[in-house]
């Protein structure tokens, strides 16, 4: 008979679906706000070429793409979990989805996203905020001079990038990570629902 130890060193195949359907939750509604983005973008290039992104100010847009970014860092946790006794299920999940530290999931700012963000406002705001207060932003990024700025949203349009607060995230290779994993995802829960189905063969 297995000790409890030795069956906590691999997630038990009847319990693998439950970990696909945690999972998918996460990678279906990145993917929701995703669709919710384009659209938006489609929207307001349809409707205002002259200016483009105006429209898109208002706090959906960058709510949306907050979205992903938190579901996102919800996915990489089920990879690079914080306690030490939850790191043989990170170590399997890796391997079934070729996950590796080169995804853009292993970010530590996109790890902590998370975590105790009404402490990070704390702890932004302690110094006091002086010069230009900015809620959101929607354009090119542009290096401050003189008076200091600070956003707490904002939207990079030239580089694609997500602010928030202080951090930076690439949004394309974030989506094309949770797109990847959740394909694998899709057709394990469509085939069978474990982890031997629907796995992409490695290149």
């Amino acid at each position: 008979m297995m000790t409890k130890d030795a069956e906590k060193k691999e997630i038990w195949t009847p319990h693998q679906a439950f970990y696909i359907q945690s999972m998918l939750f996460n990678t279906e509604a990145a993917f929701r706000s995703v669709l919710q983005v384009q659209a938006l973008m489609a929207a307001t290039r349809e409707n205002s070429p002259e200016d483009p992104y105006s429209p898109l100010h208002g706090g959906r847009f960058l709510s949306e793409l907050q979205n992903v970014v938190l579901h996102a860092a919800s996915l990489s946790r089920y990879f690079w979990p914080i306690r030490k006794d939850h790191h043989w299920r990170g170590e399997q999940l890796r391997s079934v989805f070729e996950v590796t530290e080169s995804s853009a999931l292993f970010s530590r700012d996109l790890r902590n996203a998370i975590e105790h963000f009404d402490e990070k406002l704390d702890t932004y705001l302690a110094d006091g905020v002086v010069g230009h207060i900015l809620p959101e932003y929607i354009g090119p990024f542009s290096e401050s001079t003189g008076v200091p700025v600070h956003i707490f949203r904002a939207y990079y349009v030239d580089t694609a990038v997500f602010q928030l607060l202080d951090k930076r995230y690439e949004i394309q290779p974030i989506i094309d990570e949770v797109a990847r994993i959740h394909d694998q995802l899709h057709s394990m829960d469509s085939l069978g629902c474990t982890f031997g189905k629907g796995r992409t063969p490695a290149k």
